[in-house]
């Protein structure tokens, strides 16, 4: 044998024998292991029929969705629910099991959110339950408001002036506010010592996260923190007062003189829509509410409880697909991504292979699969997609789902 070809066949085989002393059971993590996939292996494959597709696009006039006969939609409460329909607009007044379409700049999709209270006994600014300051603003009600009901108040501060105000214990306070009245810095919301900045002359919704016990939520041009007072005369209108606990705020739960809860929304398929065969190929584009850093607990994306086989994004940034009880899993770590930006998971669960992906994150982007015998799962039990039978764990928007 020639030389060059001696070296280049050691130099293979070495590379090989390499690949398999580095090769793993079990436990398969992105950005450190290999993957066990074959290019040349089969993983076996599913029975051929049409993919099940919905996808969310923009809604009609009355903005409900209709959701296909296949995939299901369930809210339990009779509460009244809002959303939000642009990044100016609230729709409010959806009824039970209604679809409720959502876009808060970054594309339509339908809420799932998990269950949250208002603890804030009053959601409209100012009257019963809040108390009015000796220095305070000129409170007028019925004024414009982002779902247009003239629902909301003006709020006119003649400088240095704090709006009535109301004690809530929560950890994150929000409210739709514009300016009216002045240049860059109308006011200040605040809940308790922490406060943002409203300076914008379109409707936003601004959030203030404290860790206080029973805050006063308000809006002030008073000095606050760093923040100088706001001397010379402003106006704002405001709406929507909402004090929850969490990381990120919900929709608006509108409050007439107690607490709400609203109850999680619900998505789910039956098995046999899933996988009749007993094996399945799932593509799920959804835009979290929440920032990585905001995630708390973990969070299914499919969730098949009968067989404990979950698909998962875990708190922390893990992409998972385990069985409960076995070490035998996979997973891709190190995921980053920002609020409402749209990431793309797929989960193929197959007589020879296992696999997860995903797209779209700011970091992580990866796919990992293993190879080998895959157990089939039963046809008796209900898959909670984005959720389990509780509703989500986290809330998002659903984008797009493919069942093939």
């Amino acid at each position: 044998m020639e030389l060059s070809k001696m070296r280049a066949w050691k130099a293979k085989r070495a590379l090989g024998i390499a690949a398999v002393g580095m090769s793993s059971f079990g436990c398969q993590i992105v950005g450190g292991l290999p993957s066990e996939l074959k290019l040349d292996d089969d993983p076996g494959s599913l029975p051929p029929r049409d993919p099940l597709v919905w996808e969310a696009t923009e809604p009609g006039s009355e903005m409900i969705y209709t959701m296909p006969e296949w995939l299901e939609y369930l809210n339990r409460s009779d509460t009244p629910r809002t959303s939000q329909v642009g990044p100016n607009t609230l729709r409010i007044g959806y009824q039970k099991n209604e679809p409720r379409p959502r876009n808060v700049g970054t594309g339509w999709g339908l809420a799932m959110e998990t269950e949250r209270t208002n603890l804030n006994p009053r959601s409209r600014w100012g009257g019963a339950g809040w108390t009015t300051p000796a220095e305070s603003m000129l409170v007028v009600p019925d004024a414009p408001d982002p779902a247009g009901g003239m629902d909301g108040v003006s709020l006119i501060s003649s400088g240095t002036q704090s709006s009535p105000w109301i004690g809530v214990d929560g950890t994150i306070a929000s409210a739709w506010v514009v300016g009216a009245q002045g240049e860059g810095t109308f006011a200040y919301l605040a809940y308790g010592n922490a406060f943002v900045t409203v300076g914008d002359t379109a409707w936003k919704r601004y959030e203030v996260r404290t860790s206080e016990e029973m805050p006063l939520l308000r809006l002030t041009t008073e000095a606050i923190g760093a923040a100088p007072a706001i001397t010379l005369q402003t106006s704002v209108h405001v709406y929507g007062a909402q004090v929850e606990v969490g990381t990120y705020p919900s929709s608006f739960i509108p409050t007439t003189g107690a607490p709400v809860l609203r109850e999680a929304d619900l998505l789910n398929v039956d098995m046999e829509t899933l996988a009749p065969s007993g094996y399945f190929d799932v593509t799920i584009r959804y835009a979290p509410h929440f920032a990585q850093n905001e995630q708390v607990v973990d969070h299914d994306i499919v969730a098949l409880e009968d067989d404990s086989t979950f698909f998962r994004m875990k708190a922390g940034g893990t992409l998972a697909l385990l069985k409960v009880g076995s070490p035998d899993s996979l997973r891709i770590e190190g995921l980053d991504w920002a609020r409402d930006q749209e990431l793309e998971v797929r989960v193929q669960y197959l007589p020879n292979r296992r696999l997860i992906s995903i797209k779209g994150a700011t970091k992580g982007d990866a796919t990992v699969s293993k190879l080998g015998p895959v157990e089939p799962v039963g046809k008796d039990s209900t898959v909670w997609l984005l959720g389990d039978n509780d509703g989500p764990q986290e809330s998002v928007d659903l984008r797009y789902i493919e069942i093939r």
